[in-house]
């Protein structure tokens, strides 16, 4: 019975992953309108959005969750803030909601599934949850990449 509640969660977000993918295409082939562009001054620090900032929290929070769990410990407490991820205000022209809002959902319902999960199971439940945050870091805004490869877990060996 493990295998099906870490292999539920993990083919629920690929076929998240590939509903975005395809979304994609056919926005792309059917829209030709420019998105917004941001613009960056050479010495002024661009100005980060709500949605930046939250992600720059949801990556400090799943560091200090990685250690945790990692150690045996409980779980932080539950990072309400995050439920706004839907509703955060994004870089002018780095959020495509056909991509990110799927994402999105799956990040909640893995982030809920986490807490949810006996402690024997958090190891598969975080690691599904981090590959959220690589699988829409790598259909838009690669540059965190490189930082949730880090967050993973080693998979705990029964």
């Amino acid at each position: 019975m493990k295998p099906f509640r870490i292999l539920l969660p993990a083919l629920t977000a690929l076929a998240l992953v590939l509903a975005a993918c395809h979304n994609r295409k056919q926005e792309a082939a059917t829209t030709a309108a420019p998105a917004p562009t941001v613009r960056i001054v050479p010495g002024q620090a661009p100005q980060a959005s709500e949605l930046a900032l939250m992600m720059r929290a949801m990556t400090a929070f799943a560091d200090s969750t990685r250690l945790r769990i990692a150690q045996g410990r409980e779980l932080p407490l539950f990072p309400d803030q995050f439920r706004k991820l839907m509703t955060a205000e994004a870089t002018p022209g780095m959020k495509d909601p056909k991509a990110f809002d799927p994402f999105a959902h799956a990040w909640l319902y893995h982030l809920d599934a986490l807490y949810k999960a006996p402690e024997t199971e958090r190891t598969g439940v975080f690691n599904t949850l981090v590959q959220t945050c690589a699988g829409c870091h790598t259909t838009m805004c690669p540059g965190p990449l490189v930082k949730i490869k880090k967050l993973g877990l080693p998979a705990k060996a029964d």
